[in-house]
Order: structure tokens, then C-alpha cells, then sequence
């Protein structure tokens, strides 16, 4: 009959040859052992008086500090304090490992003892086999004849060896270091010897951060040479780490990077930089002045991100970006930072109540673009926004509000201070023929104080350069109130293979025509594209300095097929038809007639051997395209055949950008299990400046416990501190061991081969 019992110690108390011996040493174990709360489960215990032996048979459970021990027998021998275990021994260790055993003869506290062939899984399934086993004080475990791997084993045919294992004479785990330390050790892939080691270590596979060395990371460009990047990580605390990586560069370069990360109960901080003495590359203003060199200037720069959660409702934060130059990134590749436009840094406050959002922000920028001056950047200080929306009325409508306080400021250009307040109800409602409606009034109104704006020339050129002229100082208040309905009316088909939907879409936005003033400066409505997204929107900007007035009707038609046979696809098409006159703010973003151009939709897939998916922006005259993204996939992991085609117009508002077409190709296949390989090209359509961006190809191997790759692309356009070159990246990772990997030649994405930059 099975039972259970709570002991003092590992099985049972001693029992002593009299009486009274026997009450005194009863009394002592319990004082000394009453903390270790040991609970033994079996469906039998013997007790062998004359051999002071106590056994247990049948599914013996003993929990003791977090061990369990499980065995068929177990027995206890109270003169030398010896436990032996025997049949399906398994002990399961507080921090998630599992030993398996064939025999065991362990302390009864279980800090001492010899093992027969062991057997041990670690948490991440890191596996660890030996023929004996000494365990000494809890602390250190001594293997022989071991083997080591992360790799699992065969389905088919476990007994083949795993993908790489390490197998040594001896090897030891200083559990208190937390190291496995091997002693006459090879390294064997797919069963075959490949590196002899008299001596090396790692951290137990239970180890989730350490202080040591990294690996190693070589780099070559032409700009600074060859480079080795030798990082170091340091556990501060158990909240608390630092990365310091100092980089050598052949020509007699040296630089410093570090990264300190502190986590708090409620929040975090982590900052990172670098600072290196060098050349930096000035690009003038004007094209036809020569770059300037300046050389022995500490060149830097700064990455920190605070955020702290003050209560279940209000956070804050500081974002740090800053850097010494504009080429700095593209120059010293080693970073590994993206490039980018623009370093936003902020300090923030925010809360959260129910379906309100507030914040407060200031914000400085700095460009990294040609053309940008520090002058001529803006300031943001203070912007505050606020937005609530409330429960369903009587009639299923929603209050909303919208708030906005923005203090805008420049050393040399205009400064800004706006105040603007929507106000608007929206209600839903469901006829029963199946109409969606959607009804709403939206009231709203901005106030400017604006001084030093130049309202002569366009908000971008005297943003760069203020330009001489009448400089307009005052302010100006406006009002737009709004009234706007959307109706759609699906009609659906179902047939015996597939589905069909279509669903006619119409929207009224009636409003003033109010006109932008030219003493209103543009700043945060620069970027705007007509979509399928925003088509029925009844403020179509992307900010709110342009306003999006007057009387307008748009329309489109939205259909969906669904097939089991042929596959899934989508279909949009629509445009707007407004009954005033097209503000002048609206020249080339596709509304800048009565009829705006048309947005367009498609999207296909079959099942995983097609997927296609597209928009456009087509002229209403002649349906030619002015804005086009194509993304297209056809065929299976074993050869699958990618293409990805951009057409961009040109920014009025933004004089540094440009218009464009860029298509990719990528050819790539999973030939055999965990290999993969690819090869891509990307092209520039430009007339005069179109050909070949980049050539990739790609050979890598992955499982869950090795990485091999290699990449090879080569690069053939120019910017700025970016030259035409060939990279050459080099992969090597071992889990729990480390990674060896290297590149060569520019800095460029892994899968394309291109330069890692940011896309607008």
C-alpha cells in the first residue's frame, strides 16, 4: 500500500540501543534537519534493524531543497550515511537540469557520491553523457569518458551521432563557477575527429549571461582598413551589465566602444557610444565645391534610451541620439549602425486612462542629410498631446477629442506656436438590408504665432537657407467644422467552390473651402501620399498645419474571391471627385484636380506556391502609373522566385529627394534539409543613372545548434562615403561554445548585399 511522510531527514531518524539514546538523538536530528523539509513518497519501506538499513521499494519519491529524486529502490544506511538508488534512477536538480542513472551511492543530503553511466539534460536540451560520475561537496562534478552536445539526435536512427559533439578524457563542472571545464577533448563533426583540444571551458548550457571575453569580429573597407573588434562583457549585477569593445584599425586607428544596460523594478536604462580620433568628410552645400578633409577630430556618438513606469498609469522616458558628424556611420561600418536621415532625441511623459492618452514631449533633431544645417533644424519644446474618446451613447455614438500644443524653434528660420482642438461624434448604424452607415460632425480649430517666416519663398528651400525677403510676425486662428457620412453595401455569392464578395464604398465629406495662407508655414504635413488607406478619410494629411477643406465625394468598389482551387485575391480600385477648386498645396499628390487620380489594390495568393500583392497610383487621363509598389513570390522553399518593384514620385517639399525605380530579384532554395541558398540582383530604372545596385548570393546551413554562412555581394553605386566594393561575410556559430565570423569589404545587408540605409 502506498504511502507518505514527512521526515526530518533524507528517509528516516536514527535509532539508538537504549531508550533514552534513542530519545536524544531523535531530538537532535530534528533541530538540525526541522529546515530541510524532506518529503519521501514508496509503496514500501522495510527497516533492517540489525543492519541499520532503511529501504524503499517501488516508485520512490524523495523531495528535499528543491531535488527530487526518483528510483525503484532506494536505501538508506544510517551508519555511514550513504544512500545508494538503483533502477530508473532520476534526479532533478533546482535549476532545471535532469540526471539520469544507472546506479548511484550519494550523501544523503545529496552533495557527495559516485555515479554509474550518467546521463544529463540540461534546460535548453543540451545533453551531457559520461560512464562515472564524482560528485565532491555539492559543488564539483568529475566525468569520465564524457560526451558533450546541443545537438539533437536522429529520429530514425538515434544512435547516429549528432551534427557535432564534444568528446574528452575528462572533463569537470564547477557548479559553483558555473563552467564544464574538458581535459584531452576533440571536436567531432557528423562523427568524425575535427579539432583536437588538450583544454578549454565554456559556461554550463544553464548560464544565461557571464563576464568574459566575446567572440572576436574582423572587418576590412577601404576607407579605414582592416579592423579587429575585441568585445568584453562584464556582469555588474543581476540588473546591471557593460559590453566595452575596443576596435583596432591598420591604419593606426583606435576606437572605443561601450554599452551599459541597468534594469529597474519599473523601468530601464541603456546607453551606448563610441569615440574615435580620424578624418571626417564634410559635403558642402553647394555641388560644385569641392569635400574638405579636416584630420585629428574626436569624432563620436551617443545612443541612450530611459523609460520608467511611474504608476500603472503614467510613464516617461529620455531618448538620446546624437553623433559628431553626418558620415561618421557610413564611415566606420564596424558600428553596424543603420543609416539614417535624421537622430531624434526626446524626453517624454505619458499616461494612460481608460480610452484617453495624453503626452508631453520635447524633441531635437539633428540631419544627417546633405543640405542640413544645425541652424536650420528645428526644436520642438514643448509638444503636448491629448486624445479621449467615450462610451457609446443612446444612439451608439462616440465623443472623441483631439488636442495639440506645439512650440516649434530655430537658431536661424521661422518659429511656431500652435494650439489646435478637434472635437467630433461618430455613429454607426446597420440597415436591414445590410447597409453599413457611418455618420459624423467634426469641428476643428488651430491657432498660429508665428514670427521670422519668410511666406515669400516655399517652406522648404527657406528652411535650408533663409533667403532675404518680408518676414511675417503675428497670429492667425481658423476654424473647420465638418460633416461626413460613408456608406458600402456587401453582397455576397456563395457557389459551390468559391466565395464572392462585393462591396460598392461611397463617403461625403462636406466642409468650407477654406484656402492655406501663405504665412502659414508647412512643417508637419510635407509627406503626403493619396491610398487605398486614406482615400475616405475626412482629413487625408499626414499633420495638421495643411487643412483638408471643402466638399468632396469619393467613391470605389471593393471585391474579394475565395477559392479553395484557384486561391484567395482582392480587389480596390476608387477616387474622389471634389466640388471645389484643388488647393495649390495639393500639386503632384494625385488630388491636385476635381478628380484625383486613382487608388488601386490587388492582392493574390494560392495557397504557398503564389503570392502577390500590389498598390497603385494611376493617372485619371491616361491610367499611366505614378506611384507603384509591387511585391510578388512564386514557389516552394525548394525554389522559390521573388520580386520586389518600388516607383516613387519626386517630393515637392522636400528639395535633397528625388523620383525613382528600383526593382530586386531573388532567386532562392532550401535544397536539402537545414541548407539554404539564394542570389539576388538590384537595379536602378532611372534613364541616366539606372544599372546595377548590387549582386548577392548567399550558402548557409542552420540547425538549432549550428550556423555556417557565407555571403558574397558586390556593390556599384556611390553616396557619399559609400564606394563600389565587394563584402565577403563569414559565419561560424557553435551554441553554448561561441561564434567565429568575419567580413570583408563594405558594410552590407545579409540577405540583398546592399548597404545597410533607411528607406523613407
Amino acid at each position: 500500500m502506498r504511502y507518505s511522510a514527512f521526515l526530518c531527514v533524507i528517509l528516516l531518524t536514527t535509532f539508538g540501543a537504549s531508550k533514552r539514546a534513542e530519545s536524544d538523538v531523535f531530538k537532535s536530528r530534528i533541530t538540525a534537519n526541522e529546515k530541510k523539509n524532506s518529503l519521501i513518497y514508496a509503496d514500501e519501506v522495510i527497516h533492517e534493524k540489525e543492519l541499520d538499513l532503511i529501504v524503499a521499494k517501488g516508485h520512490v519519491e524523495i523531495v528535499q531543497e528543491g531535488r527530487v529524486l526518483l528510483a525503484d529502490v532506494v536505501t538508506y544506511n544510517k551508519k555511514t550515511d550513504l544512500l545508494t538508488a538503483s533502477g530508473n534512477v532520476k534526479l532533478q536538480e533546482p535549476k532545471g537540469e535532469i540526471i539520469f542513472l544507472d546506479y548511484a551511492e550519494l550523501s544523503s543530503d545529496f552533495k557527495d557520491g559516485f555515479i554509474n553511466s550518467i546521463r544529463i539534460l540540461f534546460p535548453d536540451d543540451s545533453r551531457l553523457v559520461a560512464i562515472r560520475a564524482k560528485r565532491e561537496q555539492g559543488e564539483r562534478t568529475h566525468f569520465d569518458n564524457t560526451v558533450y552536445s546541443p545537438c539533437k539526435l536522429c529520429k530514425d536512427d538515434p544512435s547516429k551521432p549528432p551534427l557535432w559533439q564534444v568528446k574528452a578524457r575528462h572533463a569537470e563542472w564547477d557548479e559553483v563557477k558555473e563552467d564544464i571545464y574538458y581535459t584531452d577533448a576533440f571536436l567531432e563533426m557528423f562523427g568524425w575527429p575535427t579539432f583536437y583540444i588538450p583544454y578549454f571551458s565554456h559556461p554550463a548550457p544553464n548560464v544565461k549571461r557571464r563576464t568574459g571575453l566575446l567572440a572576436p569580429i574582423f572587418s576590412y573597407t577601404s576607407e579605414v582598413g582592416a579592423s579587429i573588434t575585441m568585445p568584453v562583457f562584464v556582469v555588474l549585477s543581476e540588473n546591471q551589465d557593460m559590453t566595452l569593445s575596443p576596435t583596432f584599425f591598420t591604419k593606426k586607428l583606435l576606437m572605443l566602444q561601450a554599452e551599459y544596460r541597468h534594469r529597474f523594478e519599473r523601468g530601464e536604462f541603456s546607453i551606448s557610444g563610441s569615440i574615435t580620433t580620424g578624418e571626417e568628410i564634410r559635403n558642402q552645400l553647394l555641388k560644385n565645391r569641392p569635400k574638405t578633409r579636416e584630420s585629428g577630430k574626436k569624432r563620436w556618438h551617443v545612443f541612450s534610451k530611459t523609460r520608467y513606469e511611474f504608476t500603472n498609469n503614467i510613464r516617461g522616458g529620455l531618448n538620446i541620439e546624437r553623433t559628431s558628424d553626418s558620415t561618421y556611420f557610413q564611415r566606420y561600418k564596424n558600428l553596424g549602425v543603420t543609416r539614417q536621415n535624421v537622430l531624434t532625441s526626446k524626453a517624454y511623459l505619458e499616461g494612460f486612462w481608460g480610452r484617453s492618452y495624453g503626452q508631453i514631449q520635447n524633441v531635437v533633431f539633428q540631419g544627417l542629410r546633405q543640405g542640413d544645417r544645425a541652424a536650420t533644424t528645428p526644436k520642438i519644446l514643448p509638444m503636448v498631446d491629448y486624445n479621449f474618446l467615450s462610451q457609446p451613447d443612446k444612439f451608439g455614438g462616440r465623443f472623441s477629442f483631439d488636442g495639440n500644443i506645439l512650440s516649434l524653434s530655430r537658431k536661424e528660420g521661422a518659429d511656431m506656436q500652435r494650439f489646435s482642438g478637434t472635437g467630433s461624434w461618430q455613429a454607426p448604424y446597420l440597415s436591414s438590408w445590410g447597409e453599413v452607415y457611418t455618420f459624423g460632425l467634426k469641428l476643428r480649430g488651430d491657432t498660429y504665432h508665428i514670427k521670422d517666416y519668410n511666406y515669400t519663398q516655399p517652406s522648404s528651400q527657406q528652411a535650408i537657407l533663409q533667403q532675404k525677403g518680408p518676414l511675417f510676425k503675428g497670429t492667425i486662428s481658423r476654424a473647420l467644422p465638418q460633416a461626413y457620412a460613408d456608406w458600402r453595401m456587401p453582397f455576397i455569392k456563395p457557389l459551390s467552390e468559391y466565395r464572392l464578395i462585393a462591396e460598392p464604398i461611397m463617403g461625403l465629406v462636406a466642409s468650407p473651402h477654406i484656402k492655406q495662407s501663405r504665412k502659414l508655414p508647412n512643417e508637419d504635413s510635407r509627406f503626403f501620399e493619396l491610398d487605398d488607406i486614406n482615400l475616405f478619410n475626412e482629413n487625408r494629411m499626414s499633420g495638421l498645419d495643411l487643412i483638408d477643406g471643402g466638399t468632396r465625394l469619393n467613391y470605389g468598389f471593393n471585391a474579394d474571391a475565395f477559392s479553395k482551387v484557384v486561391g484567395n485575391s482582392n480587389l480596390f480600385i476608387g477616387q474622389s471627385y471634389s466640388f471645389n477648386k484643388p488647393c495649390e498645396t495639393s500639386h503632384g499628390t494625385g488630388m491636385h484636380t476635381k478628380f484625383s487620380d486613382y487608388v488601386m489594390r490587388l492582392k493574390y495568393n494560392y495557397k504557398d506556391l503564389i503570392n502577390f500583392k500590389t498598390r497603385f497610383l494611376l493617372d485619371k487621363n491616361d491610367f499611366s502609373t505614378r506611384r507603384s509598389e509591387i511585391s510578388a513570390e512564386v514557389g516552394q522553399p525548394i525554389l522559390k522566385l521573388q520580386t520586389d518593384f518600388i516607383q516613387l514620385p519626386r517630393l515637392a517639399e522636400d528639395p535633397n529627394d528625388k523620383a525613382g525605380k528600383q526593382i530586386r530579384f531573388t532567386l532562392s532554395s532550401n535544397f536539402i534539409e537545414n541548407w539554404s541558398a539564394s542570389i539576388s540582383t538590384t537595379r536602378e530604372l532611372a534613364r541616366r543613372s539606372g544599372g546595377t545596385l548590387a549582386n548577392v548570393a548567399t550558402l548557409t546551413y542552420t540547425d538549432e545548434c549550428f550556423i555556417f554562412s557565407h555571403s558574397l555581394s558586390k556593390t556599384f553605386y556611390v553616396d557619399k562615403d559609400i564606394k563600389p566594393g565587394i563584402t565577403y561575410m563569414f559565419r561560424i556559430v557553435f551554441k553554448n561554445l561561441g561564434e567565429i565570423s568575419q567580413s570583408i569589404g563594405n558594410k552590407a545587408d545579409f540577405v540583398t548585399g546592399e548597404p545597410i540605409v533607411q528607406k523613407r
